[in-house]
């Protein structure tokens, strides 16, 4: 009888596992091609040329910042100043680039744009993996260190620019990655495509290197990670460098799209990326999770809010639906964590 009743369970059990594994491997696509054929049916303007390489654009910069953040929530933990380093390094690299002595008011050295970004972008490096130091070595939560940063560079960004746009003059470089590729019929923006290789790139570090498996080790169990030999300290203060370059990298895409840097140009930027990267299935708590995953939830944020305008819903809303679906996200995450341990007491 009881050998019976082990039977009937048995196949119930492997179906859930199945389901499980496939809603939370296939989930966060599924919603993303439901939501575009929604809005492709919904709204005609939505279908035209221009719509779906704006929506590619907005998808760039914040899809930077969330590679970024999938590196440290993968071990983890959690960068909150992500948002202020897109604004502090767009503010360095106008601040170098721009063309006269003055630009608003503000001291302006007036470098090639090839040698300011990457100034800007080893600022980010840096500032990043000096987070990671003081994370490691003095044994600080990183949501404390992180918010401590965020609060400094929002200041020294604001305190630069006195509270004005840093206007830059154009180079063949900013109009370079400004611009547009086409392939065939295809016309695609090139700060998409380097978030793209960003994000192959990434895909490769995580999947195909010793890094990768000692990032999500340290996520999985830290603890067990360093009796396994793992240099744990090392691998954290490189994280965050990478969270703080990739930052860096998203500050200047907006600054060369807005062509000024000011301190509000990563606005949302830490809760979006954050959301991003739990839609796309990586847990808060470390350990599991996907590059990928992270960009289809970028993609997943960026189309609901141009959804939104081409549906005619008020802008005084778009807070409201980006609240909501960062709850959702964390919600989602914590039925993830449910639904795991649901399967292992099955299991057991």
């Amino acid at each position: 009888m009881s050998a019976t009743k082990a039977d009937a369970v048995q196949p119930t059990r492997t179906t859930g596992q199945i389901i499980g594994k496939f809603i939370a491997s296939t989930g966060p696509l599924l919603v993303l091609v439901v939501l575009y054929v929604l809005l492709y049916l919904a709204s005609p303007p939505f279908r035209g040329a221009t719509s779906q390489r704006l929506l590619l654009l907005e998808a760039a910069a914040i899809g930077v910042v969330a590679a970024g953040q999938t590196f440290v929530i993968l071990t983890g933990g959690i960068d909150l100043s992500v948002e202020a380093m897109v604004s502090f390094a767009g503010v360095v690299a106008a601040i170098l680039i721009a063309g006269t002595t003055q630009s608003g008011g503000q001291i302006a050295l007036g470098l090639p744009s090839y040698v300011a970004i990457p100034i800007a972008l080893g600022c980010g490096l840096l500032i990043g993996m000096f987070q990671g130091v003081l994370i490691t070595a003095l044994h600080i939560n990183p949501f404390i260190v992180t918010l401590g940063f965020r609060s400094i560079l929002l200041g020294v960004s604001l305190v630069i620019t006195r509270g004005a746009p840093m206007n830059i003059a154009t180079d063949s470089f900013i109009t370079f990655i400004t611009s547009r590729v086409s392939i065939s019929e295809l016309s695609l923006p090139v700060p998409f495509i380097i978030t793209f290789v960003l994000f192959t790139a990434s895909w490769v570090i995580l999947r195909h290197t010793k890094f990768g498996r000692y990032t999500y080790a340290i996520g999985g169990n830290e603890t067990a990670a360093r009796l396994s030999g793992i240099n744990v300290n090392i691998v954290k203060i490189v994280i965050y460098g990478i969270s703080g370059l990739l930052a860096a990298v998203g500050g200047v895409l907006v600054m060369a799209r807005l062509q000024s840097g000011a301190y509000q140009n990563g606005t949302d930027m830490t809760l979006l990326s954050v959301a991003a990267v739990v839609i796309g299935g990586t847990a808060l708590s470390g350990g599991t999770g996907g590059i990928w995953g992270t960009l289809v939830g970028v993609l997943i944020i960026k189309l609901v809010q141009q959804g939104l305008v081409y549906l005619d819903v008020q802008s005084n809303a778009k807070d409201i639906v980006i609240g909501i679906i960062i709850v959702l996200a964390v919600a989602l995450d914590v039925w993830r964590r449910g639904e795991i341990k649901w399967l292992r007491l099955r299991r057991g």
